[in-house]
């Protein structure tokens, strides 16, 4: 059995040109070829990518550097406006006392409305009650001059006036 065993032929040393040899050297520079350009290309992109990309990071390095100075000037924008509110409310303080003043004296001014009331009260009572006595007065001496006029007339000296004018309380 063990003459049965298959033996591969020897190979020589020497470099065989034949079809399949051209062949396989040929796919193999065809590969390499492939394979440089491959390279190539790549390589192409990257720096063209890396062109655009420093541009990007330009562009985005101006952007915020442009939003940083637009930030400083809102800030101080802001500031001012703080300033000036700051400035608004030191005077809201001599309003305040102002307006407490002007209220107390308001209700002073009410109080003096309320006392001038009161003594205009008293003064229309006064000249009321004066007018009831004045209107009292005239009627008696409307009644002394009715019983004078007729004495008069008894005696016949006086005509007697058609028209009498009695003054009534109101």
């Amino acid at each position: 059995m063990s003459e049965d065993v298959m033996q591969f032929p020897e190979r020589s040393k020497k470099l065989e040109w034949n079809f399949n040899t051209g062949v396989t050297i040929f796919g193999v520079i065809c590969g390499l070829v492939v394979t440089s350009i491959g390279w190539g290309v790549t390589y192409a992109n990257m720096r063209n990518d890396n062109k655009d990309l420093q541009e990007q990071i330009l562009d985005i390095k101006g952007r915020l550097t442009q939003d940083a100075e637009d930030r400083k000037d809102r800030l101080r924008g802001y500031q001012a406006t703080l300033d000036g509110m700051q400035s608004r409310i030191g005077e809201i303080t001599p309003l305040t006392l102002n307006l407490q003043r002007a209220v107390e004296q308001g209700s002073e001014n009410k109080m003096a409305v309320v006392e001038t009331n009161k003594r205009i009260d008293r003064v229309v009572e006064s000249v009321g009650g004066k007018l009831d006595t004045l209107i009292d007065t005239i009627n008696k001496v409307a009644t002394r001059v009715e019983v004078l006029g007729s004495k008069i007339d008894a005696n016949g000296k006086s005509d007697k006036s058609a028209y009498r004018t009695p003054i009534y309380k109101p």
